[in-house]
């Protein structure tokens, strides 16, 4: 195997990142670069460790989405399940496992392979708020699952796997992306199919409606027109929020991807200019300490790398 090189990329949520904390965007892509050698320096290791470290509520959408795919391929299977079925089967288990590797620190062992929860790591929670929590956790994944089966299946009933676009996720490796301007671009639809000569993206959200998501979706309309030659006109987008079973759809369309496209290209150019010469090229960041901190020094407690920067901001925080 090759020596493993960090590449310029571009993504929704790495722009979000750089835009609420340019240090945050630092320690995710480049601090924690090579942490996962034991031989690398301390910072490196932690902030690798702190990069792979997630919180209870991503936690509950993926166990959430994971159980809602279970559900759909289990219907063209031809085989009916149910909301509690499809908990038992699937979210359940991921989530016992989770929280099981975060409470036993497993992760100390490989931060890649075992969870380890922010609210755990942190020590965020007392006994009382931890039994809160987790109970709302279970009620809100149930009821996720519970609003798909009952409003987003009906919708899907009839694509079958054979029409359906396939997209690979973190968890098979390098994920889904496409090159656009020279610039990797990573775009991960989570259901995308043919019907006709339309193709239908759905993403699945088991959170808070937020104008985000659209432009989200945008990115993945822009992902079908460069990497699967989708006129920007045949793409429908969908955005499915499970929380309560509504459904936010638009149509894709020229204008949209003008406007994503100029979106990215000025994203794309102001991380460059955090790279030394801003050479996408060699991908080298210039020193942390030019890397601002948040503006907004709330959104620091709720950061994986708190803890690293927390040298900066104490008596600030």
């Amino acid at each position: 195997m090759g020596k493993l090189e960090n590449v310029f990329s571009w993504s929704f949520s790495a722009s979000h990142d750089f835009e609420e904390c340019r240090r945050r965007r630092y320690w995710s892509k480049y601090g924690s670069w090579g942490g996962w050698d034991k031989q690398a320096p301390y910072e490196q290791r932690k902030a690798y460790q702190l990069n792979k470290m997630d919180n209870i509520y991503s936690l509950q959408g993926r166990a959430a989405e994971e159980a809602v795919v279970w559900v759909l391929r289990e219907h063209q299977r031809g085989v009916n399940v149910t909301m509690d079925q499809a908990y038992e089967t699937i979210a359940r288990p991921l989530m016992n496992r989770c929280w099981k590797e975060s409470k036993d620190a497993a992760w100390q062992a490989s931060p890649k392979k075992f969870c380890c929860l922010r609210e755990h790591y942190y020590k965020l929670w007392d006994a009382a708020k931890e039994k809160e929590r987790t109970a709302a956790v279970v009620q809100h994944t149930k009821n996720c699952i519970a609003h798909f089966i009952d409003r987003v299946l009906p919708r899907l009933a009839d694509v079958r796997r054979e029409d359906e676009v396939d997209v690979t996720h973190s968890d098979e490796g390098d994920p889904e992306s496409f090159l656009f301007n020279g610039v990797k671009i990573y775009a991960i639809p989570d259901f995308v199919y043919r019907k006709g000569d339309l193709l239908h993206i759905h993403d699945w959200k088991a959170g808070k409606v937020k104008e985000s998501h659209q432009w989200q979706l945008a990115l993945y309309g822009l992902w079908a027109h460069v990497k699967h030659g989708i006129a920007p006109e045949k793409v429908c987008c969908f955005v499915e929020y499970l929380t309560t079973g509504q459904v936010a759809p638009f149509a894709f369309g020229p204008e949209k991807m003008e406007e994503v496209i100029a979106r990215i290209g000025e994203s794309v150019a102001d991380m460059s200019s955090y790279l030394v010469d801003e050479d996408r090229s060699r991908n080298e960041p210039v020193p942390k300490e030019e890397w601002e901190l948040a503006e907004d020094e709330s959104l620091c407690r709720y950061c994986n790398f708190y803890e690293l920067c927390k040298p900066e901001l104490d008596g600030v925080l």
